[in-house]
């Protein structure tokens, strides 16, 4: 007689049937080749489909643990900080730069 804590009935974030399930569906619907019907079906109509769209959005993630618009610049699109531009294997110390020295040592 099988116990209700074998692995095969774990629940939760651990539910190993489920998560087989899904990955099986979700592969089967990405190779049937309906995927952009499906993306061109759940894009908004007119405007007021996209306004609502947008309201709904801005609500989740008014919930979201970090805030609205966290990690999110104006245009919507997750901000990363842009690297100084330089010359590819230039240092901006020269060539032989100076090691930094670090207090107490």
């Amino acid at each position: 007689m099988k116990s209700s804590t074998s692995k095969s009935n774990v629940q939760g974030e651990g539910d190993y049937a489920s998560a087989k399930k899904y990955n099986e569906q979700a592969r089967a619907f990405a190779e049937s080749g309906k995927v952009e019907q499906a993306a061109r079906d759940a894009a908004p109509h007119n405007a007021q489909e996209q306004d609502a769209m947008r309201q709904a959005e801005a609500e989740g993630r008014a919930h979201a643990k970090s805030g609205a618009n966290a990690g999110q610049d104006d245009k919507g699109s997750p901000s990363r900080p842009k690297p100084d531009k330089q010359a590819p294997g230039k240092h901006p110390q020269g060539s032989k730069p100076e090691p930094k020295k670090l207090p107490g040592r």
